[in-house]
């Protein structure tokens, strides 16, 4: 089966979610059972359904011929910009008749990886450069426009210029449905700010059927604000994120933080595949490798708004406390500035992914605890693995899962099958705080974790089951193995427990291999008789395309 996002004859080719592993979605019966997220709808191509170019090759080398191509360009058209050139403005992307793709592209395509590989600041000369001359966009999409694929293109600020908003925008805050773009592929681009200088957005997505494919997204930096590789807030979806490197101060990658003008707006239909989250050393003041300005550092990843998420086959690496508290994914509905109460964050699954070198994991607050906003639901931690979640190394709180809410509880959680590793004082295995309960059916089952030093706690409750009990509406923790910190006394029957590390039978963990020995006991206690924790080999396959670029 083949859909396609269709509008007046061009197409974003997308597939139904079937194309991808669904075996997440399928689980085994529960005794308490949990509704699982619903998948995206949607899966876009990085490909257009149909011949691109099949019109007339316009070539520019220098600002005043790519903005007379892009005038005279119609459907069907491209615009080769000369490898090596500069090309400084403000330019925008028109609205055209949308019977076709126009091709936006380097005239040295032939030296850039291939087509599903990532590229590197080494490929810049093989590249034009598009250069903002001020804190506006280098490349902006206007009302309506849509159905261009950007390929092979170095995107920048001036080296005078200390702030930028935002090198690439596709859409701009608006209520009417009819302005927003819509049909973008951004494809093998090297989008970047300067080191010493702020950038406050890579790319905003705020428009709809919007992929962004092997590229390489860095030095978004801001001191005191968020910035970010990635955003977006005000736009319908679907989004494809995929095999792109992305480095961003406040969150490498979110949806939501301000509020959207269509009324009932939430994004949606998002797939975030195959990327590497970084945030470099040299922006923490600590390190030796520092470079002289501690950017405001939060979070990886971020969901205020978004609806019907994938996250699969990430790595996501380096988040400390700063700004905030350093957890790398944050699950929490926000109604930013108090006019959009149809905010949510639902049906999100996180699953196959790395996670390492961060202060605390994975926050989940079931509201916003500042305006009205709807609940969290429907999110699904699977087959992940967790590693040096350190608060000594990186500040913070060290928490592996943390679960709030002011009123309304965040409903069908589900932790299976995940590795959660973390050393240094104060740790946590699961923390809940709230004036109520946090949590409506929480399945907690399968997974292998460190104790550290408070376990299961809640705000002003001792022990697992004391907590449990006071914060969650109906919950299942059953099947997981704890490492350290005393025994079975005050948690649910049916859990594991192993004094050390060594005891677990990893395979090689100094190597970061945790799938377990043969001889281990671990290996058959699931619930479908397969090994406790993460499946070390599913997630290898995973992530490997995060980690390489796709340069196999």
């Amino acid at each position: 089966m083949r859909c396609s996002l269709a509008h007046g004859g061009s197409s974003l080719v997308f597939h139904p979610i079937g194309a991808l592993s669904v075996a997440y979605w399928v689980m085994t019966s529960f005794a308490h059972a949990a509704a699982l997220p619903e998948p995206p709808r949607t899966i876009l191509s990085v490909r257009p359904s149909s011949a691109v170019v099949t019109g007339a090759t316009y070539r520019a080398d220098s600002a005043a011929a790519f903005e007379a191509a892009l005038r005279q360009a119609r459907p069907g058209d491209e615009i080769v910009l000369t490898a090596g050139k500069t090309f400084v403005g403000n330019f925008t992307l028109p609205w055209k008749a949308p019977t076709g793709w126009i091709t936006i592209c380097s005239s040295e395509l032939k030296r850039l990886p291939l087509d599903g590989v990532r590229v590197s600041p080494q490929d810049a000369a093989a590249m034009p450069k598009i250069v903002s001359p001020n804190d506006r966009a280098a490349l902006t999409a206007a009302p309506a426009a849509g159905f261009y694929r950007l390929v092979g293109l170095e995107i920048t600020q001036a080296d005078n210029v200390g702030y930028n908003y935002g090198l690439v925008e596709i859409g701009a805050p608006s209520n009417h449905p009819d302005r927003i773009p819509r049909g973008f592929i951004l494809d093998r681009l090297y989008i970047h700010g300067r080191p010493n200088a702020a950038l406050k957005r890579g790319i905003g997505l705020n428009g709809a059927a919007i992929v962004v494919a092997n590229c390489y997204i860095a030095d978004c930096h801001v001191e005191g604000q968020d910035a970010q590789a990635i955003g977006g807030f005000t736009g319908p979806g679907p989004f494809k994120i995929v095999n792109n490197y992305l480095e961003g101060s406040g969150e490498n990658v979110m949806f939501g933080g301000a509020d959207p003008m269509l009324p009932d707006l939430v994004p949606s239909d998002i797939e975030i595949r195959g990327n590497r989250f970084f945030k470099p050393l040299s922006w923490r003041k600590q390190e030796p490798a520092f470079a002289g300005r501690a950017w405001t550092v939060k979070n990886l990843l971020e969901f205020k708004n978004a609806r019907r998420v994938l996250v699969e086959g990430n790595v996501l690496e380096y988040s400390w406390a700063h700004g905030q508290v350093g957890f790398a994914l944050l699950v929490t509905p926000r109604n930013q500035g108090g006019k959009a109460p149809w905010c949510t964050v639902e049906d999100l699954a996180f699953v196959n992914n790395i996670v390492r070198h961060c202060s605390s994991g994975i926050a989940i607050a079931g509201e916003d605890d500042n305006h009205r906003s709807q609940t969290t639901k429907r999110v699904l931690i699977r087959n992940n693995l967790f590693e040096e979640i350190n608060p000594s190394r990186w500040g913070g709180d060290g928490r592996l899962l943390q679960l709030t809410s002011p009123r309304q509880p965040a409903e069908d959680l589900v932790i299976e099958r995940n590795t959660f590793l973390h050393s240094g004082r104060g740790n946590t295995f699961i923390s809940m705080g709230g004036r109520g309960k946090v949590a409506r059916g929480l399945i907690v089952r399968d997974n292998i974790a460190t104790h550290g030093q408070y376990g299961i706690h809640g705000d002003g409750k001792a022990g697992a089951l004391a907590a449990l009990d006071a914060f969650c509406d109906g919950y299942m923790l059953t099947g997981n193995l704890i490492i350290g910190a005393g025994g079975s006394k005050g948690w649910p029957a049916g859990n594991y427990f192993v004094p050390t590390l060594d005891a677990v039978g990893f395979q090689n963990p100094a190597a970061g291999d945790y799938g377990l020995r043969p001889e281990s006991p671990w290996r058959t206690r699931g619930a479908d008789g397969g090994p406790l924790g993460a499946d070390m080999e599913a997630l290898r396959k995973a992530t490997a395309r995060a980690i390489s670029g796709g340069r196999e």
